[in-house]
């Protein structure tokens, strides 16, 4: 199982602030994530971050590092094929 490393673990932090809606939060404390998981990676605050906000900013991220890209490729590849399949139901 991959674990993130502490690097890309503190540029998920920030991109998740950076995501938030409001000012203060009780459910995260204002950290804009409730914790941490087993794969080293920030469980997003359903409150107060948007989750496609962030989700965009991390798949920007993920591009730019060769490291990251192997492991979460799959991941947006999949992601985007719903979105594609999504907007070609609509249109019908």
């Amino acid at each position: 199982m991959y674990r993130l490393d502490d690097k890309h673990l503190e540029k998920a932090k920030e991109i998740v602030l950076s995501a938030r809606k409001k000012k203060s939060c009780k459910v995260c404390y204002d950290r804009g994530y409730i914790g941490v998981n087993q794969q080293n990676m920030v469980v997003l605050c359903h409150k107060c971050v948007d989750a496609e906000k962030a989700t965009e900013e991390w798949k920007k991220y993920v591009l730019e590092n060769e490291d990251l890209k192997e492991h979460y490729s799959e991941f947006f590849e999949e992601e985007d094929e719903n979105t594609e399949e999504e907007e070609a139901s609509e249109e019908k």
